[in-house]
């Protein structure tokens, strides 16, 4: 009888992870957070590097922005090859919102809009963007 119980949960266990997870739509939430990775017009620049992440840097002085960061791929030494890691990127952004409003206010902000488009665009080949909000805290 064990087996059939295990055999049970594990069917139970592999039903419920195997549902979509759909993306939150309501304004109720914590912080929110933002991440973009960024391959330039020239990959490996050094310069252009460091010219796209100081001209973005103003931008965690606007309102809502509770933590901005950008950097380079780290290039950590591993034990062994991770299939999962990607450093084929330039650059890498990670920024935090007080939540999803500040969030949706900042993408509206002139200063925001005059830096990404006129600013940081032009360097950028293609980019990738991963966002997900916090959840309430009691």
């Amino acid at each position: 009888m064990k087996p059939f119980y295990g055999l049970a949960l594990a069917a139970w266990l592999a039903a419920g992870c195997s549902q979509p997870v759909q993306p939150q739509t309501g304004e109720a939430g914590g912080r929110m957070h933002h991440v973009a990775v960024v391959w330039l017009k020239r990959p490996g620049d050094a310069q252009l590097r460091e010219q796209y992440i100081e001209a973005s840097r103003p931008l965690a002085r606007l309102p809502g922005v509770v933590a901005y960061d950008a950097g380079t791929p780290a290039a950590v030494r591993r034990g062994r090859a991770n299939a999962a890691l990607d450093e084929s990127y330039d650059v890498a952004v990670s920024a935090v919102f007080e939540s999803r409003q500040a969030y949706q206010q900042f993408l509206q902000d002139p200063e925001y809009l005059r830096v990404a488009q006129q600013v940081l665009r032009p360097l950028v080949e293609k980019y990738k963007l991963y966002e997900f909000a916090e959840p309430d805290r009691p």
